[in-house]
């Protein structure tokens, strides 16, 4: 039972990694910023490593997820029918499988800096919604994402200290996230929608 909770642990903070973006901006122009809009995941990989718990897996997929960024800071997130994140790993040297899958919805406010490249950050305590994630391996689980988020068990699901890039009709989002003896690596590929 310990080995699935911790196996479980890592993935779910890895799971949906920077699934989106948000947006806030003091300054008003004329001309808006390039990651206001509708957007579409096209592809992501999350790599997560806790060395306490001996689990390290990478996992790809994610493409169909749609993310609304607005002005006023509101990200919007609709994970229904996008593709499961799957891969391997190990768990205490054992030759590892994962399969994670995310639906329904999910909002909170965020903010950004810059126009066409800067920082992410989502405010934790805004998160709502019903969007679940999935974990069919190695063990069936099932975890709202809004209380676990809330909680600090899943800061993949929303940029904490991400970077991104704006470039028209695409977008890059990459973070960095360490905790203790957790380290994930996430990518994400968006394109306008």
């Amino acid at each position: 039972m310990l080995r699935k909770i911790s196996v479980t642990v890592a993935l779910v903070l890895a799971a949906a990694g920077t699934a989106a973006t948000g947006s806030a901006s003091a300054a008003t122009t004329a001309k808006p910023k390039c990651w206001v809009g509708s957007w579409k995941v096209t592809s992501a990989s999350v790599y997560a490593s806790d060395t306490k718990k001996g689990a390290k897996f990478t996992v790809k997929g994610g493409a169909g997820i749609k993310v609304k960024l607005a002005k006023n800071g509101k990200m919007t997130y609709d994970f229904t029918g996008s593709k499961p994140l799957t891969g391997t790993g190990t768990y205490k040297g054992i030759p590892a499988k994962a399969s994670l899958s995310v639906t329904k919805k999910l909002t909170a406010s965020s903010k950004i800096t810059g126009a066409k490249k800067g920082t992410i950050s989502a405010k934790v305590g805004s998160i709502k919604g019903n969007a679940v994630l999935r974990l069919t391996s190695p063990i069936a689980l099932t975890i709202g994402l809004a209380s676990a988020a809330k909680k600090g068990a899943d800061l993949g699901v929303l940029p904490i200290k991400a970077t991104y890039t704006c470039a028209g009709k695409t977008g890059k989002i990459h973070q960095a996230y360490k905790k203790g003896t957790l380290t994930t690596l996430s990518d994400w590929k968006l394109r306008r929608a």
